[in-house]
């Protein structure tokens, strides 16, 4: 009897001391979508403070990322609808992350710093000058963290920042004005290194 007994017990006691892998087995997303929200709320308030008449600015940023090895991975990013009223920007933005720091996380997670190219068109409209076009190409360096929420760790926030510097690459027109000719100055031109960042809701998978 004792025999039968420890035959029938033997299973049970090993699938109770055997860890379960496949629900302990940290999940891995290769691929990320993300939606820049920190760039609406900055800039709304940023123009909103130094004008008289007051407007909603909605400018779209997204991005998608895919990783390429355990630490590395390649961000794209398009913007649209950016700037203000009288500058409008759009533009294209390629990205490459380095994670040096994810501890336990796996998948486009941890933080990262992040070399980056990027291209501005910018398109001025005053009331006193010709439409502008300027075409601007930047490179900087962002650093910022990646971490995962919900469940299934599958939503993500991304937050980060750095400096970028910008040089315009099409040729500089004058613009005929009262009082003379003068060639109106974009926001990049007029700083040339500007801060860059983001607060992003994202989605891997």
């Amino acid at each position: 009897m004792p025999a039968v007994l420890a035959a029938f017990l033997s299973p049970v006691a090993r699938a109770q001391t055997t860890p379960d892998t496949t629900l302990q087995a940290p999940l891995s997303y290769r691929n990320a979508v993300r939606l820049d929200l920190g760039g609406v709320l900055a800039r709304n308030v940023a123009y909103n403070a130094l004008t008289s008449q007051p407007r909603v600015l909605l400018p779209v940023l997204v991005g998608y990322e895919r990783q390429l090895g355990q630490r590395t991975s390649a961000n794209a990013e398009v913007l649209v609808h950016g700037g203000t009223p009288d500058e409008r920007t759009s533009g294209l933005a390629l990205q490459g992350r380095y994670y040096y720091c994810q501890r336990h996380q796996r998948g486009l997670a941890g933080l990262y710093a992040a070399p980056t190219i990027s291209y501005r068109y910018v398109r001025q409209q005053f009331y006193y000058i010709p439409v502008e076009t300027h075409k601007l190409a930047g490179a900087g360096v962002l650093l910022g963290a990646q971490v995962p929420l919900g469940v299934r760790r599958r939503l993500l926030l991304d937050v980060s920042g750095g400096i970028m510097t910008w040089a315009r690459v099409n040729p500089v027109h004058t613009s005929a004005a009262p009082g003379g000719y003068y060639q109106e100055k974009t926001y990049y031109e007029r700083n040339r290194s500007v801060f860059d960042g983001r607060i992003s809701l994202g989605y891997r998978f």
